[in-house]
Parts: structure tokens; C-alpha cells; sequence
């Protein structure tokens, strides 16, 4: 593929890209080849499996005792009344 092929490709791809962080990167570096792109491509999608590593290793501050039951929703409470009622 020529140069000329190549920058044309390049600039339709970088139209093509959804809105959104990797988009915004592809156009403050102006890749000029499909070999930056795919760098580009590789260190952002592993700067987001970071990101969202780090995510779901978060560990809930207040975990809830297990011995208290659920508390009910309004509709199991109301129709627990009308069962006690009759």
C-alpha cells in the first residue's frame, strides 16, 4: 500500500472512531500510519484493563452481618399483614 492509500485510510479511520477517550488520543497524536494507531490502540486498551482491575479490586467498606435477614419490600410486607390477618 502507498503512502497516499495509507494517510487516506488512516484519516477515515480516525473520522470513524466513536467519541471517547481513545478518539481524543488519536487526535492530539496525529498518527500518520496504521503501526501508530495499533500502538496507540495497545497502550490505551491497556491503561483501561488497569483502570478497571483496579475497580473491581475495591473491597466494600460495610460488608452486611449475615446473620440479619433481608428486610422486606413493601408489597411482601403488606401481604404478610393480610396472611396474619385472617
Amino acid at each position: 500500500m502507498n503512502t497516499k492509500d495509507e494517510t487516506m485510510m488512516v484519516h477515515a479511520f480516525r473520522k470513524g472512531i466513536v467519541p471517547g477517550s481513545f478518539g481524543e488520543l488519536l487526535i492530539r497524536n496525529h498518527p500518520k500510519t496504521f503501526t501508530e494507531i495499533r500502538h496507540h490502540a495497545v497502550a490505551h486498551i491497556a491503561a483501561e484493563g488497569e483502570v478497571n482491575e483496579k475497580h473491581t479490586c475495591v473491597v466494600p467498606t460495610h460488608l452486611r452481618a449475615s446473620g440479619r435477614p433481608q428486610p422486606l419490600r413493601v408489597h411482601e410486607a403488606t401481604r404478610e399483614k393480610k396472611v396474619l390477618a385472617k
